[in-house]
């Protein structure tokens, strides 16, 4: 990577701002052409976890301050696009240096927007490319569809780049897999042809019947599924166990692995989430216990922003529900960014915007169709 423009290199602190002048003024000396008077969002803040003992704020002022590059970066899209950026700002590196941190301490990045949509960095990605933390487009302002910071990874596809950041969680181990499909156990578990046991209590699916039919990858026994619960409870589990078992769905502390080759310790109760090759089955019901509740046209339920910021999505500008019968609903960012999953009469919805709605539906997906991008995809300066 070239570095065209040094900045003055310290840790962020209080201290940072009253260096910032001075900053400036040898960034501008050293040739950059950053321009700091066009920034309106210099006070903006992202909120930055897993750095420090607790959460902590830094500002774009602060960022300024540090160690900066200027980047040209190309990102392929699925529809063939080519976005184009020229990313100026500190580098991933640098800003977990000047907290006495390295990549080596982390397996992933989670970028989160102000729209409430996220993307990870995965392990594979996150330890080889460069991720630029940009907050100028060249000589360019950010401008509204990506201020007040643009995470920028260079040499990958444009799936793994975030706009409008507002929040970093730097992550370890589970918390860095990256999501494509979100299947939902509450509506795929009823419709599948399934066993009833009376020594178990309840309606049961083999995991086996359940990834294959939704996972779309190979079940290889050495790989790991991670599982956790609605008290916080998390663990991995080797596949080769897993597949030895079932998922109960009804009756108390549903859903609930289990499996009578196994040992009872190896059991799990009320179960939020699977995750696995990319895919993360979910409970609505047991998120609806935990979950804060969001409101859309006057109708209460769970966020699909608060789903989004815990599992991580792919970056994407769309939505694909597939429903029970096969059929398929897309939902833009937009819809997906203000609206919930509500239970009426036992069924679970999605609603948002413009009329939005989607009932009995198997999963949704991250899609890329080719979409009108104003503004928010101009080429760098």
């Amino acid at each position: 990577m070239n570095t065209v423009c040094t900045k003055i290199k310290k840790i962020p602190s209080k201290a940072l701002v009253m260096v910032l002048s001075l900053a400036l003024v040898l960034s501008l000396l050293s040739g950059c052409a950053v321009d700091a008077s066009k920034l309106t969002y210099l006070d903006e803040t992202i909120l930055v976890s897993g750095v420090t003992e607790g959460d902590l704020t830094v500002s774009i002022r602060e960022l300024t301050a540090l160690e900066s590059v200027s980047e040209k970066a190309e990102g392929l899209r699925s529809n063939g696009d080519v976005v184009k950026f020229t990313a100026v700002g500190p580098t991933i590196d640098t800003f977990l240096a000047a907290y006495g941190k390295s990549r080596a301490d982390y397996t992933g990045v989670r970028f989160s927007a102000t729209d409430g949509f996220s993307v990870i960095i995965p392990k594979e990605v996150f330890e080889r490319r460069d991720i630029v933390l940009a907050y100028m487009n060249g000589s360019k302002a950010l401008d509204k569809y990506n201020a007040p910071l643009r995470a920028i990874v260079v040499g990958e596809r444009a799936m793994y780049w975030a706009r409008m950041v507002d929040r970093i969680d730097f992550l370890t181990d589970a918390d860095a897999t990256l999501t494509n499909k979100i299947v939902f156990l509450d509506t795929v578990l009823p419709a599948m042809v399934g066993e009833y046991s009376e020594e178990e209590g309840g309606d049961i699916v083999s995991t086996i019947d359940l990834l294959t039919k939704y996972g779309g990858g190979s079940l290889n026994a050495g790989d790991k599924i991670y599982l956790k619960a609605y008290d916080g409870l998390k663990k991995a589990e080797m596949m080769d166990n897993f597949l030895k078992g079932f998922i109960k769905y009804t009756g108390e502390k549903t859903p609930q692995f289990c499996s009578p080759e196994l040992p009872e310790g190896m059991n799990m109760d009320g179960i939020v989430q699977l995750r696995a090759a990319g895919v993360t089955y979910f409970s609505l019901e047991r998120a609806s216990e935990t979950y804060s509740v969001k409101e859309f046209d006057g109708q209460p339920g769970i966020a699909f922003s608060d789903i989004n910021r815990e599992i991580g999505f792919v970056s994407t500008d769309a939505f694909r529900f597939e429903l029970l019968d096969g059929s398929v609903k897309l939902a833009p960012r937009n819809v997906m960014a203000s609206g919930v999953f509500v239970k009426t009469d036992g069924r679970w919805s999605f609603i948002g915007p413009d009329g939005f709605e989607v009932t009995d539906f198997a999963f949704i997906e991250a899609v890329d169709p080719v979409m009108e991008q104003p503004e928010q995809e101009e080429q760098g300066g």
